[in-house]
């Protein structure tokens, strides 16, 4: 059974190459760098709440004295073990974990904008790129049919039975043609590469049935990844605030240290003295302190970082209310995009009987080149703008979901 959905799969994979993009680009390097910043902030994450648990040290310490005394030997050392933890910091830890938690989320989001602008532009420069390919095939059917007109008027001239300026004129606009093709070809290629570069495949079909699905415009607006992303960055500003504060800091700590006496440096008496030296110290400590007075440095601070939350708030509205007046003009956009494939169709229909007409007349000589010339350069742009109307509204449909908010890869 899993074998036949893989080979399902494939098949729904080959028979769709602008779904196959979308599905590589998931590798897209600036993805994977997106990531692993949001990896990296969850590991921040890990070492803040590991850096407020109880800390543990190890160490040896010695020292040296000059000048020794009956109370200070020459020299000491010994290891030492000493435990600490910050036990309250003034509500600043709750303030941090909250911080970072936005701060995850608004990397998870962006990471999401990016790849949904990933996948915009592949769709985008893939139907470009299909306009072009359609453009240079009605031009290079053009071609052909000047082809034939200059092979058979050249016979014509040198027969007598055409004037060469009706020769030339054909050969002219052959050579305008192939000028055109030159920069429709070096358009298409940079269109290939683009999208080479955004999904990583080096070859890909273009295949002109490609098309994506549509949705309803009465169908909810839901908030872009960029706009969440805004919305978690905005929070982590408004938490800022709590790491100014006059409330006070408590830590514990206690240090275990084993001493080595060397060379106590005693007088000589009359009377005997020993003196014993301790083998270990053990000091346990309880820090208590607050900030009475910092020339209001703290509440300027505090003031500062609700400003910048404040801030960063009309900007997030700014960005919601600019969406819904793109999905608006995405909208307006897409309606009008779909009228234009029917006045295309129009004009081309009417251009290709106006060109076959246009053949006849010409062939036996009843119209001149100059109208010959007219009707096939009307046929080539009305079988240009056709297509190009018909990609264009696959690119208005991609357009308006992404300024609704949805997944791209999904209506593929």
């Amino acid at each position: 059974m899993s074998l036949m959905v893989f080979c399902l799969f494939c098949i729904d994979i080959s028979a769709n190459p602008l779904k196959s993009l979308i599905i590589n680009a998931n590798n897209n390097p600036l993805l994977e760098s997106k990531n692993y910043q949001t990896q990296a902030l969850k590991e921040e994450k890990k070492a803040l709440y590991s850096g407020y648990l109880p800390k543990v040290e190890v160490g040896y310490a010695y020292q040296n004295i000059n000048n020794p005394d009956i109370f200070y030997p020459k020299s000491v050392n010994g290891p030492f073990v000493e435990a600490s933890w910050l036990l309250f910091d003034g509500l600043k830890r709750e303030g941090k974990f909250s911080i970072q938690n936005h701060k995850i989320k608004a990397s998870e989001f962006s990471a999401l904008s990016t790849k949904q602008q990933i996948f915009l532009k592949i769709i985008q420069e893939y139907f470009q790129a299909l306009s072009l390919k359609s453009k240079r095939k009605a031009l290079l059917s053009q071609q052909n049919e000047l082809e034939q007109s200059i092979i058979k008027y050249q016979t014509f001239f040198e027969s007598g039975l055409a004037s060469q300026d009706t020769l030339e004129a054909i050969k002219s606009q052959f050579a305008q043609n192939s000028y055109q093709l030159e920069n429709i070809n070096l358009a298409l290629e940079a269109r290939k590469e683009q999208i080479s570069l955004l999904s990583g495949v080096e070859d890909f079909l273009l295949d002109d049935l490609v098309n994506i699905k549509e949705i309803s415009a009465q169908t909810p607006q839901k908030q872009r990844a960029d706009l969440q992303a805004q919305f978690h960055y905005v929070k982590s500003l408004e938490n800022a605030s709590t790491q100014y504060t006059y409330l006070p800091t408590i830590a514990l700590s206690n240090r275990y240290t084993n001493y080595q006496y060397h060379n106590r440096n005693i007088p000589t008496l009359p009377f005997p003295i020993s003196i014993e030296d301790p083998k270990y110290q053990n000091i346990f400590g309880v820090s208590v302190s607050f900030v009475l007075f910092d020339s209001f440095a703290t509440l300027k601070a505090k003031e500062s970082a609700h400003l910048q939350a404040l801030a960063a708030n009309f900007e997030y509205a700014y960005q919601k209310d600019s969406q819904k007046r793109e999905r608006i003009i995405a909208q307006s956009a897409l309606e009008t995009a779909k009228e234009k494939i029917q006045w295309a169709f129009s004009a081309l229909t009417s251009a290709s009987i106006a060109y076959t007409y246009a053949k006849e007349k010409f062939n036996s000589q009843l119209i001149d080149y100059t109208q010959y010339l007219k009707a096939l350069s009307n046929l080539f742009n009305a079988q240009s703008f056709y297509d190009e109307a018909r990609f264009d509204y696959e690119i208005k449909k991609a357009e308006f979901l992404y300024s609704n908010g949805e997944n791209l890869e999904e209506f593929l």
